[in-house]
Parts: structure tokens; sequence; C-alpha cells
């Protein structure tokens, strides 16, 4: 490999010489260490050499022990052992790390490959390696692999909805993540969902009889009721935009709310002005309700000066 002048990034600290001599001694340190590196799997290899297809059991085994007794560890020389195996030693480069050895170690042009660092460096990097074979590198540089580390790290579903509660409290990236429509969708959509799921429960659990002790009528409002709170839209979630789910998604959880109330109102004990007070707020949602239908049918949202007052005072019909 040819020689390059080395010049020192940091004129302040190091003088040319003074930082090639580093250099030097830091590559003459990695050569060793590789060697080493490969030593101990070339010994790996003599004590348990690779054999075809179901002839390696016990290398575990046997490794382990000897992991034991040299201090080193099973799998750190379970993979000096696999290195050393794919890279024969006429095929081994002096000069360039073991880590870009194993780096390369499933690619079947790395002995060609090796010879052939990336354009405007003179030897390879472990992370222009891992980058080369499609792997992650340790330290990633493009947004690419930066968000391949992060699904890396985050593969558990805990780990990964933990990671996106902490990263939405910066308003910053709240308001990136919701000015995306597709994000929107999804995260209406799993709102939608869970409110359907909480009502679905909230019903259950204030509807707990004896099924066998009920009456004709109860089963025929249960199943009513159940019908309803797992009837199916005729929209597609996946790409229904996020109005059109909260749009139904509030009707639904509110349908669902009264289905579950009314059969368990005490209304003898309700005082005259209270029933004037929920009767007003229905009248209120009623109108609210002809509003939105009209918004939907004519695509006209203005609000007249009656409607206006009832949504804000209500309304004092009897």
């Amino acid at each position: 490999m040819a020689k390059t002048k080395i010049n020192s990034p940091f004129p302040k600290k190091f003088t040319d010489r003074q930082w090639a001599r580093f250099v030097k001694q830091g590559r003459d340190l990695v050569d060793e260490e590789s060697r080493i590196q490969f030593s101990l799997g070339d010994l790996t290899l003599k004590m348990v050499p690779i054999r075809g297809p179901g002839g390696n059991q016990g290398v575990f085994m046997v490794l382990d022990r000897f992991a034991d007794q040299i201090g080193s560890n099973v799998h750190t020389l379970m993979d000096y052992r696999h290195v050393a195996h794919v890279w024969p030693p006429d095929q081994r480069v002096r000069g360039v790390a073991w880590s870009v050895h194993r780096a390369f170690d499933a690619l079947e042009d790395r002995f060609d490959l090796i010879h052939n660092p990336p354009s405007g460096a003179d030897r390879w990097t472990e992370d222009a390696a891992l980058s080369r074979a499609g792997r992650l590198p340790q330290r990633p540089l493009t947004k690419a692999e930066k968000l391949d580390r992060v699904r890396t790290l985050m593969r558990e579903n805990e780990n990964a909805s933990e990671a996106v509660g902490e990263l939405i409290r910066r308003p910053d990236v709240a308001h990136k993540v919701m000015a995306d429509p597709s994000n929107q969708r999804i995260l209406y959509r799993a709102h939608h969902e869970q409110r359907q799921q909480a009502a679905a429960a909230r019903f259950t659990a204030s509807h707990e009889w004896d099924r066998a002790g009920a009456d004709e009528n109860e089963e025929e409002e249960v199943a009513e009721v159940q019908q309803v709170s797992l009837r199916e839209s005729a929209v597609d979630y996946q790409r229904a935009s996020s109005e059109v789910l909260e749009l139904i998604g509030s009707g639904t959880t509110f349908l669902v709310d009264l289905q579950r109330m009314i059969p368990g109102l005490h209304v003898a004990e309700f005082t005259e002005r209270e029933v004037r007070a929920v009767l007003d707020n229905h009248r209120r949602i009623r109108a609210a309700l002809d509003w939105c239908d009209s918004a939907l049918s004519t695509g006209d949202k203005t609000m007249d000066d009656e409607l206006a007052r009832i949504l804000t005072e209500g309304d004092d019909q009897p």
C-alpha cells in the first residue's frame, strides 16, 4: 500500500512530524491487535476444526471452558474463530484492521474488495466497511444510518413507545411529526381505536349481570348496543384524513356513552332544574350536529347569529 503524507489536523497542538509519529504508532498497535485476534482465531480452529453441516456439535462447550481458562469470553473467541475461517491466512491484509475483515465476512467479493478502499481514502475504516457491507456502522453519520441505528435500538415496542413519548414532548419534534398527513392519520386512528376500546370497556363494566337471568328485552337491548358499538364505518381508516377520523371517533364515543348511561339513569331523582339543564344541552348538541351535517352536505361552514347564540348560551325552549 502506497505511503501518503499525513498532515496534522491539529496544527496548534501537534507538528506534522509529531502527528505522523503518533499515527504510525497507533497503526502498528492496531496491526499487532489484529495479528493477536487472528492468532486466537487460528488457535481455536486448530482446537475445534470447522466441519460440514451438523458436524460442529460441542464447539461452544469446548470454547466456553477454554475462554474461562485464559480469561476471555466465549462469544469473543467464537467471533475470532469465524473470521479466521472466512479469511484464510493468505487472504488477510496487513495494515487493515481485523474489524474491517469481520465487516466483510459475508461478502463473496471480500478478497478483492478489501484492497480497494473508498475513493479518497488510503485505507478502510470499520464504519466504511460496515456501510459497504450493508450493515449498521458503529458511528452512524448519514440520516439513513442514524435512523437504522434508532430502529435497531427500538425494536421492542415498549422501548419504542417510551422513546416516542419522550421525543414528542419536544415542541419542535411534535410540530414536525404532526405536519405529515400520514402521521396524523396514524395517530388519530390509534386515538380513535383507544376511545372505542375504552367506551366498550366502560359499557361492559356497567352491564355485568347474569345473562341467563336477563329477560328477553334486556338481551335484545344488549345485542343492539353491542352491534352499534362494534359497527365498522364504511371508511378506509388507512387512507381517511385525520378530520374524518376525529369526527367519526367523537360521534361514536358519544353514542356509546349514551347507550351505557341511559339504561341506568335514576330519572326520578333528578330535579326539574337538572332536567332542563340536560335538555338544553341536548338542544345545543342537536344544533351543532345540524351545523355539521349542513357543512358536510353543502360545504358552507358559516355560523349564523342564532346558531352562535344557541351554542354559546343555550336555548330557553321548553
